[in-house]
């Protein structure tokens, strides 16, 4: 007879994103550096601290109860303290966090909204990786987080939100396209799916979001397009992965939903070619 098997060993989990120490320290402002995989996803949570994600390679989507943001390289999602979200990585993700005690956050949005991170705001992020938590106030982590707390006051706000419907035969539809933007569906198709007819779910879309249908898919489609394309992606690869045809008809999309030439937010969401995700 052979010799028995031994078990498997279980799969190492990943070490938690949140350390319990970021929420002790009486510091205002710490980071931390993590990397994550595809599809790696941090289920519903909430922290005591004020929290700017930022990555500096690949897409973060983060969901709350009424919004949704794909965050690329070059903009963060400020999500401002107790505020339950899920966050999920397309790619593997280089995530730069920075933790801020929510006394130091008077002077921040009390809503989540996506901010454009400056060129200096990034490098202060990189130099306060480099400190202890438990800095001082007169050393250089002191000075760093002073400076930190000034710059995000100057944060420059993008009307990039994705709003989310709350009834659940609109969810049955919004949530599939969330995950996969480019379903060739129609709104009967869709309908059928949700066990809501045509008319109901056109209702439910502009009541709950503010936005037909047609619009709401499209915001989806063009802010996850511009966030792959902030990402390293060309424009025709990015047009194809959400749904359009050619990359004109993105384009033109992209001007139509969010108001902007495409030109103009893909030079906005670049990240300086001199940063490396070390």
């Amino acid at each position: 007879m052979g010799q028995a098997q031994k078990p498997a060993k279980p799969a190492r989990r990943p070490k938690p994103l949140y350390r319990a120490y970021l929420e002790a320290t009486a510091r205002p402002v710490v980071a931390q550096a993590a990397t994550r995989v595809d599809g790696y996803t941090i289920p519903l949570h909430r922290h005591r601290r004020g929290q700017l994600l930022h990555a500096i390679s690949g897409i973060m989507r983060i969901e709350t109860e009424n919004s949704v943001w794909i965050v690329p390289p070059a903009r963060a999602l400020w999500v401002p303290p107790d505020l339950a979200h899920i966050t999920s990585m397309k790619g593997r993700v280089e995530i730069r966090t920075l933790y801020i005690d929510p006394e130091h956050c008077g002077g921040l949005p009390t809503d989540a909204t996506i901010v454009e991170v400056s060129r200096l705001l990034r490098e202060l992020i990189l130099a306060a990786l480099e400190e202890p938590a438990e800095y001082t106030d007169d050393s250089r982590g002191g000075i760093i987080a002073r400076l930190i707390l000034t710059e995000l006051g100057r944060l420059q706000h993008q009307s990039l939100t994705i709003p989310m419907p709350r009834d659940p035969r609109a969810l049955r539809v919004a949530r599939p396209l969330i995950g996969d933007c480019a379903i060739d569906l129609d709104l009967d198709g869709w309908a059928e799916r949700a066990g809501a007819s045509r008319r109901t779910l056109a209702r439910l879309f502009r009541g709950e979001t503010g936005l037909s249908f047609a619009e709401w898919r499209a915001r989806l489609r063009t802010v996850e397009g511009v966030a792959r394309i902030a990402n390293g992606g060309s424009v025709g690869e990015a047009a194809a992965a959400v749904g359009y045809a050619s990359p004109s008809a993105f384009s033109a999309m992209v001007r139509r939903s969010l108001g902007k030439p495409l030109r103009e937010l893909i030079r906005r969401a670049e990240a300086p070619a001199s940063e490396t995700a070390g």
